[in-house]
């Protein structure tokens, strides 16, 4: 029981994240901890040359930390013995838990972005009348701006892929065809030819005015899922006289990585906001 209890538990938690927009940009990680505590090391000194006889000094690494909380989510329905009796099969029965796990990773994605965007540490707001669906807006020059912020400020190479969340209403702007040089190509598949450039595209209402371009990875953002002992998955529970409640339970969080590297307190520089893109 234990080992189908955790293949299914795996299942879901699987099925959910691959849905979901938010875990193709940040790290994705199942643990057996609540809360967590991350010590901001992200300086430190490699002293070259050196004499051979000489020792390099300790870096001095302060105490500043940030932490993050696993919180508990829930999904539940009643399948009636009632239903049943009239026809309904186990198929519907079987959709009912899926349009549960859909949710589940609507809700991910949901935390996902709340957090990116409460964590970006620049932005670039379009100015009024250049909006991406006006007349005179343009896209490139303000994703292009959004990417200097990022290579300058931020704590990077300058060669990093890059990610691009864009609402899913204005797929006609990045995909709408122009004539870059000699090539005649969408702005997406430009971008993605000169920058390295992955574009997401997301019906989530957080993004209904605004796009966010970010260093993918888990040292930008990591979200994490509970998958240790003490609880169950789903649970499928008979009422008397009822019918069978079906419970999906899980604890998860996420957290924007502190970079040191001149970003206020729970912000990155690796994420950039554009604003105002909506006319």
């Amino acid at each position: 029981d234990a080992v189908l209890e955790q293949t299914l538990r795996d299942f879901i938690q699987l099925q959910s994240t691959l849905i979901a927009v938010g875990t193709q940009v940040v790290g994705v990680r199942r643990v057996g901890w609540l809360e967590y505590t991350f010590y901001t090391g992200a300086e430190g000194t490699f002293t070259y040359p050196l004499a051979d006889n000489a020792v390099a000094d300790p870096t001095k690494i302060g105490t500043a930390n940030y932490s993050v909380h696993l919180r508990k989510g829930q999904g539940r329905c009643v399948f009636l013995d009632a239903t049943l009796l009239r026809g309904e099969s186990f198929e519907n029965m079987d959709r009912q838990q899926l349009a549960i796990v859909r949710n589940m990773a609507d809700v991910i994605d949901d935390l996902i972005l709340e957090t990116l965007i409460g964590g970006a540490g620049q932005t670039v707001t379009v100015a009024g009348g250049s909006e991406w669906d006006a007349a005179s807006g343009d896209a490139e020059k303000n994703i292009l701006d959004a990417m200097d912020k990022v290579f300058e400020n931020g704590r990077v190479s300058g060669n990093e892929p890059m990610a691009l969340i864009v609402p899913t209403k204005h797929r006609s702007v990045l995909l709408q065809t122009t004539l870059y040089g000699n090539v005649v190509e969408s702005l997406e598949e430009h971008l993605k030819r000169m920058s390295n450039l992955t574009i997401y595209y997301t019906r989530n209402s957080r993004l209904n005015d605004l796009a966010l371009l970010l260093i993918p990875g888990s040292e930008t953002a990591e979200f994490f899922q509970y998958n240790g002992d003490g609880f169950q998955e789903t649970e499928l529970t008979r009422i008397p006289g009822v019918g069978f409640d079906w419970m999906l339970t899980g604890y998860m969080g996420c957290i924007v990585h502190e970079m040191q590297d001149g970003a206020a307190s729970g912000k990155n520089n690796r994420i950039c906001k554009i604003d105002n893109i909506t006319a």
